[in-house]
This record gives structure tokens, sequence and C-alpha cells, in this order.
């Protein structure tokens, strides 16, 4: 009986592989609480479409070589979900573009190479980590971040969405590193059976299936109200209705400064840049923004109440970069003219629903980016005597 419930598993794993359903993609990590298995095949549709493998630094990238080759300038790029951009092919990616964009531009003899580390659900913490633990080895000229305006909540314990996870802890002017989470029950048993995780589609398939229905389980019966509710809690400094998200970041009412969260994430931003600096590289925060402040019509609704402020978080962001020495780069003034000069959605999902960027978004992210690392890299070029290195 044993056997014959052996054979049959077998059977169904070879048909599901057959079928095209790869084996779970993503391991328990000790550093930044998960991370992707190297060399992991993959196959996304639940938002676009995307199918490849994970390179063999467990990143979703092209493989690159660790030595840096001469009359190289390397640019490292840390985000979230943007960065990893499962939604679309990853030669459609914003940091594939962007490379290619800078070698089309580049001066005989140079040449630029984009080296991706992105991951689902990262914030400052984990970025910053992901540079310490993996990102410094290949000795970058620049160190970029892509800040998406949910990293405040995910940097802040209290709130974050997901807290098997490393966290900062504002101690006084300093800060502490919490990795209480790898001693929890809830991620030590992801660190169990870790070979057949890896390699069992059934596995896999079995691990999605539960995750979904426990969502559904745990889901408000219908409404967008309801839904902002569950998945963003309110807190006493936030009165609008639908959520912290679009009230830290447009609620002119609140200042930023007032919110634990951002402060916190200033004094991250403010660490990763020190080391960044000290390490001889350039460091700078690409700020990007949500839809409902730049698709136009969006926009325009959003601009009905008074209360709503489209650049609060960019002047947050640029005001912690004065403090600290690094440079912040707006990507809204790039989307809000691509998508009047469009007239498309740059975004993934439903009129006023809209997701990640779709492969025309991170068109638009990728030459916003393009033109300052071109131009950054002429202003440092001769200074330096390094490509895009501060002196």
């Amino acid at each position: 009986m044993i056997a014959g419930l052996a054979i049959g598993v077998l059977l169904l794993e070879g048909v599901l592989r057959l079928a095209g359903f790869t084996p779970n993609y993503i391991a328990a990590d000790p550093t930044i609480g998960y991370r992707f298995f190297p060399h992991a095949r993959y196959r996304w549709i639940a938002e676009g479409r995307s199918s490849g493998r994970i390179n063999g630094d467990g990143w979703r990238d092209v493989e690159h070589a660790m030595p840096k080759p001469a009359g190289t300038t390397r640019i490292l790029m840390l985000g979230d979900s943007f960065t990893a951009a499962f939604q679309v092919p990853l030669d459609s990616t914003f940091h594939r573009r962007l490379e290619r964009g800078l070698n089309a531009r580049a001066p005989a003899g140079r040449r630029y190479e984009v080296i991706a580390m992105g991951e689902d659900g990262n914030g400052t913490t984990t970025e910053y980590l992901t540079y310490r633990a993996w990102g410094a080895r290949y000795d970058p000229d620049v160190v970029a971040v892509l800040f998406i305006l949910n990293d405040a909540a995910d940097n802040w314990q209290p709130v974050a969405l997901d807290q098997a996870r490393p966290f900062f802890v504002a101690d006084g002017d300093s800060l502490r590193l919490d990795r209480s989470f790898a001693d929890t029950p809830g991620y030590r048993k992801y660190e169990r059976w870790r070979w057949i995780k890896a390699h069992s589609v059934l596995w896999g398939l079995a691990h999605r299936a539960l995750g979904v229905w426990q969502n559904r389980a745990h889901a408000p019966a219908t409404g967008t109200a309801a839904a902002t509710a569950a998945h963003e809690p309110a807190l006493p400094t936030t009165p609008a209705a639908d959520g912290y998200y679009r009230d830290w970041n447009f609620d002119a009412r609140i200042p930023a400064d007032s919110i634990p969260a951002f402060r916190l994430t200033a004094q991250i931003l403010g660490r990763f840049a020190g080391d960044v600096r000290r390490d001889g590289r350039r460091f700078v925060v690409f700020a990007a923004g949500f839809a409902f402040q730049e698709d136009r019509r969006l926009l325009a609704e959003s601009r009905r109440d008074p209360n709503f402020d489209p650049e609060k978080t960019t002047r947050w962001l640029a005001s912690v970069g004065a403090r600290y020495g690094f440079e912040v780069v707006p990507l809204s003034p790039a989307f809000r003219a691509a998508s009047i000069a469009l007239d498309r959605p740059l975004w993934f999902g439903a009129y006023g629903r809209y997701g990640h960027w779709n492969a025309t978004g991170h068109a638009v992210a990728a030459r916003a980016m393009e033109d300052y690392f071109a131009h950054a890299a002429d202003s440092t070029r001769s200074a330096a005597g390094v490509p895009g290195r501060t002196p």
C-alpha cells in the first residue's frame, strides 16, 4: 500500500510538471526572512505573466560574474516586488531595459551592468541587509533603491503585514536590529523539509492552495473598504477610511515626520546611505508613486480632495536625502507625462485598482532612470576617476 501511494505521488508529480507547474521557489532565510532558491524555475500567472529561472545567486535576474569587468560601471538595484517584477518577462523589467539603454548611450570602451536584487515584500531594512550580505560583494559603483510607498509600513513592525522578517527598532538616535523572527515556531517550520519544498511541484501547489484558502477564509465578505480595513489596520493618526498607505503618503493634515514609520525609515535610510558612502559608492533613491497620483484620470479625481497632497512623500524623502547626503529621484513626473502622452494604463489591473507596472510602465521607469544615470555618470567621471562613483 505504501509503495502504491509513493508511485501515485510520483506519477502525479510528473503529470503536474508536464502541465507546466513548478515547485515552490521561495525558502526561509535567516538574514532577510526568506529569499528565492538559486536556479529554481518559476511560472507566474497571478498578475501579468512570466516564466524562467532564478539566477545562481538567488535573485530574479540574469547571471552576473562576481569580479567586475574592466571599464564597467556597476549599478546595484534593490527593491521589492516592483524590482523582482514577475508580472512581466525578465527582458521587459525596468532594470534590464535600463542596462540596455545605458549601454546604447555609453561612449566607446565603457559599459554598464545593472544587477537586480529585488524580492516581494522587501522594505528598506531588508534591502539594506541584502546590500550588506550579497550586494556589496559585486563591488557596485552605484547602490540604488527603488522606494515604493508601502516601504515605510514594511519597515515598522507594529503594522508590517509580514512579521517573519528582521526589523530595525529605534533606540534613541541609533538603531537596533531585531532578528527574533528566526526563533519563532512560525519561521522554524519553513526551514523543515527544505529539499522537498525546493523540488516538489505537488508540495508547492498544495502550499499555494492552502494560502489562497486561508486568505479567503479571513477575507471580508464584500467591498473595497472592507478589504482595505482587513489589510491596512487603522491607526489613531489616520483619520481617513481607506487605509494608512494613502493617509500617510498623501494626507496634508498628517505631517510626515509625525508618523513613527516615517521617522524610523529616515533613520534606516541614513544608516544605509552612510554605509554605502563609507564603501566609496554613490547612493540614490528612486521614489516610485501609486497610480492615483500618476494616472491622469485618477490624479484629477484625487485632487478633488482638498487634503490630498500628491508630493507629500516625495518632499519628505528629499528632506531625508538632504539630511543624510544622498539623492532622491522622483519617478512620478515621468509617469504623469507618459499617462498623458500615451493615454493608456501603465499598471496591471482594472481602472482605479491598478497594481504593479506593466511592460509600458517598466519602460517609463527605465527611461527616467537612464536619463538620471547618464547625467550622473557624466558629472562624476572626471572627478572620481571611476564612472558613477563619487570622489
